[in-house]
């Protein structure tokens, strides 16, 4: 892959949603990071028109066709809902363009391997925005454990989720978002690998549906990951847990953190034969940073820091975790 030299990264975003405004944050770090903004694409006139008028100049389609067919375009950012992320990304790889995916990568495993393949065939980036691994609490809980504060890590325990209704929205539709597990689910297993080097030998799902049937995804669901070093780690997502629990629970010889919240991050540690509870001045989170990689990638050479391979882990896990769940019993995990 040639660098672009000489000129800023030109970007596109296909989705400008009003959910959340993610649309308009991906474009403001992007300009942040020194790219230029130049497309949108956008079905729905209203958010189309919302989104000239936040970014004055930038250009609008009505068509992913006509954007992809600007010459004057480099990088594609896909900000759409859940199950579409695969065939707008081959769409945007198919027309030599680099690609951004809005997380998750994909429904399935197979089709994370058919987006890496691509990439490689047209020779362009392909990265997802797992910004998230720039959160507070990520980064201090990596010093602390790169620093030998916890000793070998042997445990892993995320949480995310509460009790409440899930909504009348795309995200609480299985068919459109996945399943429970691919919204917040994505970022937790993207931490959850992050956290243990070592290849993944087994995934054993269990799925609940008990409440919400008005809705289509799984209103509880534990996701249990065995590793190849003897590491153990799981991820429960809930819409029915009356009770709290830790975010996350990292537990190793010689101590363990709890962090709730972007930022918390406690530490539990034996000093002078007494355990030590430490609320540790966590690392500032910088979301940025993202976009940031991305430009000193395509202009720099500098490495990628989320891989399309990485990317393709998380949605091994989720899409296995799921059939493990049908099907009452643990399985291998693909692509490992």
């Amino acid at each position: 892959m040639s660098a672009i030299e000489g000129r800023a990264v030109r970007t596109a975003v296909i989705g400008y949603g009003g959910a959340f405004n993610i649309a308009k944050m991906h474009a403001d770090h992007m300009l942040q990071c020194g790219m230029q903004f130049v497309a949108v694409c956008e079905m729905n006139e209203e958010r189309l028109n919302q989104a000239i008028g936040d970014f004055p100049g930038i250009r609008g389609y009505a068509t992913v066709e006509e954007l992809l067919a600007q010459p004057d375009i480099d990088l594609v950012t896909v900000i759409t809902p859940h199950n579409s992320h695969y065939s707008l990304g081959m769409q945007v790889l198919e027309s030599g363009k680099h690609c951004v995916l809005e997380k998750p990568m994909s429904i399935t495993a197979e089709e994370g391997d058919a987006l890496v393949r691509k990439a490689k065939e047209k020779d362009v980036m392909l990265s997802v925005f797992h910004n998230r691994r720039w959160d507070s609490w990520y980064l201090t809980a990596k010093q602390l454990i790169a620093e030998g504060r916890l000793g070998d890590i042997f445990a892993v325990e995320l949480h995310i989720g509460g009790h409440g209704h899930p909504g009348h929205w795309w995200r609480a539709d299985k068919s459109i978002s996945g399943g429970l597990a691919y919204d917040w689910g994505a970022h937790y297993i993207d931490w959850l690998l992050g956290l243990v080097p070592s290849r993944m030998t087994t995934v054993r799902g269990f799925t609940h549906k008990l409440k919400w049937h008005d809705v289509t995804n799984e209103d509880h669901m534990d996701i249990f990951i065995g590793f190849e070093n003897g590491t153990s780690a799981s991820l429960s997502v809930s819409s029915l847990a009356y009770a709290p629990k830790p975010n996350r629970r990292i537990l190793g010889t010689k101590g363990a953190i709890i962090s709730n919240g972007d930022e918390e991050v406690i530490l539990y540690e034996d000093v002078d034969g007494k355990r030590v509870e430490t609320k540790v001045t966590s690392i500032p989170s910088s979301w940025i940073s993202y976009y940031r990689n991305i430009a000193a990638h395509l202009t720099q050479g500098e490495e990628l820091v989320v891989k399309p391979e990485q990317s393709r882990r998380i949605i091994a896990v989720l899409d296995t975790a799921g059939r493990s769940a049908a099907e009452g019993k643990e399985l291998t995990v693909p692509f490992e």
